[in-house]
């Protein structure tokens, strides 16, 4: 199953050019951007390649050209190296990359996976011409891009998974499968709210009182949904609100994506 990001939270940007490389951290919601210390690389000194001409013609031309492909290599290198580490400290939800010309798209073909995923859009900004201000409103259009393409994503995962017991979708199973600890990520609907019931033994959440025979009193529960998300992040599950109107149509109140099949697969 893919595990797909959609709460974009801190988003580390880089603008990168063949020379510089300048970092920013941006927060969520309205946040300033706050760079952070920058690398840059000098490109090669001196004459393009005529005093390297000592072998047949063209022999210097390709020797310069190979050089400034070290060059590059070494300088989206750095910046790789750079953005795994700064991912380390400050745990990134998500990252932009911005750049002029053939630089972000080298950047982007050299990120290792674990950041690659999380790449939440590409840009056009050049880094010795921005300011933080410029950088805060990309990563907020970045931001708002990105979410209803995930949600639609995670839509997808869901209908491919109802067939297979690897997904639900309605109240009624969801709650089922969140009690016997299936949800491995909930899917909420921020319009649909409703009051429910706790089982005093087994601690369930129930639609019904008549649902809790034999698992104790039916305990009034004021914000049934609310009650669930706060279950599935006591076990550790994901919890996402689905924004995207025309994927809120199709989520019947609560949907999941399931650790495992709810016929006992994994």
């Amino acid at each position: 199953m893919t595990t797909v990001k959609h709460d974009i939270g801190r988003v580390l940007v880089v603008v990168i050019d063949r020379e510089h490389a300048r970092f920013f951290d941006v927060e969520a919601g309205d946040a300033p951007a706050v760079e952070l210390p920058g690398l840059h690389s000098p490109a090669m000194r001196g004459g393009k390649f005529h005093s390297d001409r000592q072998g047949g013609p063209g022999w210097g031309e390709r020797e310069y050209h190979g050089r400034i492909r070290e060059e590059e290599r070494r300088h989206v290198a750095a910046v790789v190296d750079r953005l795994v580490r700064l991912d380390q400290e400050r745990e990134a939800d998500g990252f932009l990359v911005a750049g002029p010309g053939p630089s972000a798209s080298a950047l982007m073909h050299a990120l290792p996976p674990a950041i690659a995923e999380r790449v939440i859009g590409t840009t056009h900004l050049n880094p010795t011409e921005l300011t933080p201000a410029v950088v805060a409103r990309a990563a907020r259009t970045a931001r708002a891009t990105h979410e209803p393409v995930v949600e639609r994503e995670i839509l997808a995962e869901v209908q491919k998974g109802l067939g297979r017991g690897r997904a639900t979708n309605g109240v009624h199973e969801t709650l089922h499968a969140l009690a016997q600890d299936q949800v491995g990520t909930l899917l909420v609907r921020p319009d649909v709210r409703g009051s429910g019931f706790r089982c005093a033994i087994s601690g369930r959440l129930v639609l019904s009182d008549a649902e809790c025979v034999a698992e104790g009193e039916a305990m009034p529960v004021a914000d049934l949904v609310g009650a669930a998300m706060q279950d599935a992040r006591e076990h550790g599950a994901a919890v996402i609100e689905i924004h995207d109107a025309e994927v809120a149509k199709q989520i019947e109140g609560l949907a999941a994506l399931l650790r495992f099949s709810q016929g006992g697969g994994t």
